[in-house]
């Protein structure tokens, strides 16, 4: 329910995107303005998502509405409600391999900064992923990375 959320947005950015460079109206990106299509990847792409995952997960129902569909909620590891500042780092963090992937394949895409660059941050999210995944496989709490990092578990309602 969450990954559809955050498709329906990409795919809402992604068809303005489309529009305006149909019109013309797209951006002369070059590599002196690489920290500009950070800015404008984040402040676009993820930060909204972001925000949904924070604002839902800091509700009085603590989930998003794929954990609440599911019966889930998400709080701190003694079982008290979590912070909205455990919250907003758990969802950094959670959401730090979309973002390096993004970086790597504009910088591949729009020939933004180096190749070794663009390796760099896919070659992280090839190690970050598996790491959280795994780590949420062998644990008895089924905790990813950014429940250990930020102190929180995903518990049934």
């Amino acid at each position: 329910m969450d990954c559809l959320v955050a498709l329906a947005w990409l795919l809402l950015i992604g068809g303005v995107a489309i529009g305006l460079r149909a019109l013309g109206l797209e951006p002369g990106w070059s590599a002196s303005s690489e920290l500009s299509a950070d800015l404008v990847t984040v402040a676009i792409g993820l930060l909204p998502v972001g925000i949904y995952l924070v604002l839902t997960e800091t509700s009085r129902r603590q989930g998003s509405l794929g954990k609440r569909r599911v019966g889930l909620r998400v709080v701190r590891n003694d079982g008290s409600r979590a912070t909205a500042w455990q919250l907003a780092l758990r969802t950094a963090i959670k959401l730090s391999p979309w973002f390096l992937a993004h970086l790597g394949l504009s910088r591949l895409w729009m020939h933004l900064g180096t190749q070794q660059t663009a390796c760099f941050c896919l070659g992280c999210v090839y190690v970050i992923v598996p790491v959280s995944i795994g780590l949420a496989l062998v644990h008895p709490q089924r905790r990813a990375l950014h429940d250990w990092l930020t102190g929180t578990r995903v518990v049934g309602t």
